[in-house]
C-alpha cells in the first residue's frame, strides 16, 4: 500500500511540474507572436486660435481655441487660461470648453463671452471668445491656456497680447488712371498708407483691393497690395483684369488694416475699365472647290486668326457660318477650334492664335458662291465678323 500511494505521489507531481513548463512555453510564445502594443499619443495642448492685439477698452469679442490631444476629449477635466501683466501678476483666470456652444457658463467674467462659441461638440477643440475689458490699462498681457487629466497637466506655450488705444489707418495718394484702355500695358498703381500711432506700438498690416461691378457686387477675391517702402504700397494691374466684363464704369476701393486690426476708410475710385471685342483676321479657304462625283466628299481646311486684347482667356468662341449662292439659306454654325487636335478639328498647332475646321462639300451641295462669315465673341458678349467666299463649280 506504502509503493502505491508514493508512487501516485509521484505521478502527481510530475504532471503538475510537466503543466507549469507546458504553461510557461506557451506563454513565452504568446508574447513573442503578439502584435506590439503600440503607444499612446501624449496628452498635449496647443493653440488653435490666439487673441489679436485688442483696442483699449473695446468691447469686440475674439476667439480664443485651444486643441487637446493624446485622451479623448470627453475624458478632459478641466482647460483653463490666465492672464498675466507684464509684471507677472495674474490678472485675470477663465475656463474654455469643447460643449458646442449649448451652454452658458456661470464663470463668465465680464471680458468673457457667457458662451463658449465651440462649434462641435467633444472634437477636442475648446473655446472661449474675450474682449480687451480685462486690461484695466494699456500694456502687454501673457495668455497661457492649462489642460488638466487626472493627475497631470500640460499647458500651452505663451501668447502675448498688445492693449492700447489705436487710431485707424489713413489712406491717400492714390495713383491709377480714370481709364483702362482695352488691352492696357501692366500698369503699376499705389497708394500711401500711413498708421498715426507710434510705430514703436501699432502699424499698418495689410492693405487691399477690391473691384466692384457697375451694379456694385464684388468681382472676384481681394487683391493684396505689396508694401514698396516708405508707407507706399502697391500691385500692378494687368489687361487680364477685364476678362468677361463689359466696357463700364467700374469701382476699385482699398482699405488697411492695423496691427489692433483697426480698418481704415475705404478709398476708392471710378474707373472706365474699356473690353474690346475680338479681332479677327487672314481667314484662309480655297477660292474655288470642284463639286465632287456622287459617290465621293471633298474635304479641305478653313482658317482663320483671333486674338483679344484681355488674353485668348477672354475668346469665348470662334466659328463660321455659310451663306448658300441662293443668298437665303444658311449652313449649320460651325465652330473652329485651336486646340492642336488634329484629328478632330485639323488644327496643327494649340496655342498660337490659328483656329482650324475641316470642312466638306458634298455631291448634293448647290454650284455658285458660298459666302463664309467668320464670328468671334468674347466672354463679355462682344462679337466681330469678317467675310470671305468661295465659288464652288462643276
Amino acid at each position: 500500500m506504502t509503493l502505491v500511494i508514493n508512487s501516485l505521489h509521484k505521478y502527481i507531481l510530475l504532471t503538475i511540474f510537466i503543466i507549469l513548463v507546458l504553461s510557461i512555453a506557451w506563454m513565452g510564445c504568446s508574447r513573442e507572436d503578439s502584435t506590439p502594443v503600440s503607444p499612446t499619443a501624449p496628452f498635449e495642448v496647443s493653440w488653435e486660435a490666439t487673441p489679436p492685439n485688442l483696442v483699449f477698452q473695446s468691447a469686440a469679442y475674439y476667439p480664443m481655441i485651444v486643441s487637446v490631444g493624446g485622451i479623448a476629449p470627453e475624458a478632459v477635466d478641466s482647460v483653463k487660461a490666465t492672464i498675466e501683466d507684464s509684471t507677472s501678476q495674474q490678472i485675470g483666470a477663465f475656463h474654455l470648453y469643447d460643449d458646442a456652444n449649448a451652454y452658458e457658463h456661470a464663470d463668465a467674467l465680464d471680458f468673457c463671452s457667457p458662451h463658449s462659441d465651440d462649434l462641435v461638440s467633444r472634437d477636442g477643440k475648446f473655446s472661449r471668445l474675450i474682449n480687451a475689458r480685462f486690461a484695466a490699462e494699456e500694456g502687454h498681457f501673457i495668455f497661457r491656456v492649462t489642460a488638466w487629466f487626472g493627475g497631470e497637466s500640460v499647458q500651452t506655450t505663451e501668447d502675448t497680447v498688445s492693449v492700447a488705444l489705436s487710431v485707424p489707418p489713413q489712406l491717400s495718394n492714390l495713383t491709377l488712371p480714370d481709364t483702362l484702355e482695352s488691352g492696357f500695358s501692366p500698369l503699376q498703381i499705389s497708394l500711401l498708407a500711413i498708421d498715426p500711432d507710434p510705430p514703436s506700438s501699432d502699424s499698418v498690416t495689410s492693405v487691399e483691393m477690391k473691384l466692384y461691378s457697375p451694379g456694385g457686387a464684388l468681382l472676384g477675391d481681394p487683391t493684396q497690395l505689396e508694401p514698396l517702402g516708405n508707407g507706399l504700397y502697391g500691385t500692378t494691374l494687368t489687361a487680364d483684369l477685364a476678362v468677361g466684363y463689359s466696357s463700364d464704369l467700374y469701382t476699385f476701393a482699398f482699405r488697411a488694416r492695423d496691427t489692433f486690426d483697426e480698418e481704415s476708410d475705404s478709398l476708392g475710385r471710378q474707373v472706365y475699365m474699356e473690353n474690346l471685342a475680338p479681332y479677327l483676321t487672314d481667314a484662309t479657304l480655297p477660292d474655288t472647290v470642284v463639286l465632287p462625283p456622287a459617290t465621293d466628299t471633298t474635304y479641305f481646311p478653313i482658317t482663320v486668326r483671333c486674338w483679344d486684347d484681355q488674353t485668348v482667356e477672354d475668346i469665348s468662341q470662334v466659328s463660321i457660318q455659310a451663306l448658300k449662292p441662293d443668298t437665303v439659306t444658311w449652313g449649320s454654325l460651325v465652330e473652329l477650334f485651336d486646340d492642336g487636335d488634329f484629328d478632330y478639328s485639323g488644327d496643327e498647332v494649340a496655342g498660337d492664335s490659328v483656329y482650324t475646321r475641316i470642312v466638306a462639300i458634298y455631291p448634293s451641295n448647290d454650284l455658285g458662291l458660298y459666302q463664309f462669315y467668320f464670328r468671334a465673341e468674347d466672354k463679355a458678349g462682344n462679337q466681330s465678323e469678317i467675310v470671305d467666299s468661295l465659288w464652288v463649280i462643276p
